[in-house]
């Protein structure tokens, strides 16, 4: 398994990881803008805007939590600028996108929770399929098992240790989120009427994943 895909030219290449957030966003929005209640806020022009705001800082602030709290990973300015490696907190994801789009929304003049609302709908759909570029970049990854599942990277530029079988822990959290994501679509967002209700519920499942994939 290796994290680039295609090399274009000296040190530019498509990489496995850009590419799974690259078609989780192309989902995400795609969803949004069909999504008529997300069309009743007017938002379709300014969505492309929100949703690179609302990546930069989740990439920013998964990166960050990521390397204050991984004691192994090496730091420079370009190691934090080098997404395409793979290295992130879902928790820090998750804490930069909440403390920047809604204050961004808000400066366009959207209202922020019926915003919100829509957008966690779509939001684990991003997630399950980004995830899938953290399994080919190899970080993220889970502890050692003797389980017939467990998977072997081989590849010198994964970020798991090589050679042994680890829990494919990135493909646990994909099927979690992904079936957040039939959850909210199906069946939360034609049940839960109230404001706030469908972001509660989200913050709530996506931190119920994290506790059984990390515990």
């Amino acid at each position: 398994m290796s994290a680039p895909l295609l090399h274009v030219c000296g040190p530019i290449a498509i990489h496995s990881f850009g590419l799974a957030i690259a078609a989780g966003a192309f989902l995400f929005m795609t969803l949004m803008r069909r999504d008529p209640k997300a069309r009743a806020l007017h938002i379709d022009e300014h969505l492309p805007n929100i949703l690179f705001v609302g990546i930069l800082a989740g990439i920013v602030g998964g990166r960050a939590l990521y390397f204050l709290t991984e004691q192994e990973a090496s730091f420079s300015l370009y190691d934090f600028l080098a997404y395409w490696d793979g290295g992130f907190s879902i928790l820090g994801t998750i804490i930069g996108i909440f403390a920047i789009v809604p204050w961004y929304v808000r400066h366009l003049g959207i209202p922020i929770i019926p915003f919100l609302d829509i957008a966690t709908i779509y939001a684990p759909l991003l997630q399950s399929v980004s995830r899938i570029g953290c399994f080919l970049a190899g970080c993220c990854y889970g502890a050692p098992t003797n389980y017939p599942w467990g998977v072997v990277y081989t590849d010198q530029q994964a970020a798991a240790p090589l050679g042994i079988p680890i829990h494919p822990t990135q493909i646990y959290s994909s099927l979690l989120l992904l079936a957040i994501f039939a959850f909210m679509y199906f069946y939360a967002r034609h049940r839960f009427k109230t404001t706030g209700a469908l972001t509660l519920t989200y913050l709530m499942l996506v931190s119920a994943e994290r506790f059984i994939v990390d515990f």
